[in-house]
């Protein structure tokens, strides 16, 4: 009986899971079990899965937080864009009412392709900062199309996990019910002995 009580099938239902998967908890980790490769599995409400394709649950969640703010950024960038755009038209058309008084005032026309050349020094540097913010915002739409793919890879991995549970819990109540059985005809065995002593 002490050998029954000592059984790994008595503990937690994770324990159990654990047995059935060979899995050992990890010496220095919670809710880490490794197996005989030392894969490490992470605990959770569903079962075990393993610790890195968890961690890519949380890379997707901030991949996509990133992809927000990019996308944020971006609205700004081509808002901040368009006004350049409308300022640039604005000192060109009056660079070019700037030309027809250019012998009455040289220095102002001077001071407007300065300015002129300032706003189109800025307007390259925001086409290039937009170039490369939409190759960043295509590099993280294709890193959350993967971290997608992986997560319903884990979905899968779990589904399967969880319905394996399921016949090893009825597996394991089937042993039990025939230890039950067991100990019971074993303790009518021995009344009988004692009665016919």
């Amino acid at each position: 009986m002490s050998a029954i009580n000592q059984s790994p099938f008595t503990k937690s239902a994770f324990d159990v899971l654990a047995f059935a998967l060979k899995l050992k908890k990890h010496p220095e980790f919670e809710n880490i079990y490794v197996d005989k490769n030392k894969v490490q599995y992470r605990r959770t409400k569903w079962g075990f899965e393993k610790t890195e394709k968890y961690n890519l649950r949380l890379a997707l969640m901030r991949k996509e937080q990133k992809h927000a703010h990019l996308s944020d950024d971006y609205n700004n960038l081509i808002q901040e864009f368009e006004q350049l755009l409308k300022r640039k038209a604005g000192l060109i058309q009056h660079l070019e009412t700037a030309n027809e008084k250019l012998k009455e005032n040289r220095k102002e026309k001077g001071f407007l392709k300065k300015h002129l050349k300032e706003v189109l020094d800025k307007n390259t540097s925001l086409d290039k900062r937009m170039q490369r913010m939409l190759k960043q915002e295509e590099n993280q739409k294709l890193q959350i199309e993967k971290l997608k793919t992986s997560k319903d890879n884990l979905l899968e991995q779990n589904n399967f996990l969880t319905d394996k549970t399921r016949q090893q819990k009825n597996q394991i109540n089937a042993l039990l019910k025939t230890i039950e059985d067991l100990k019971t005809r074993l303790n009518e065995n021995v009344f009988e002995r004692n009665a016919e002593l």
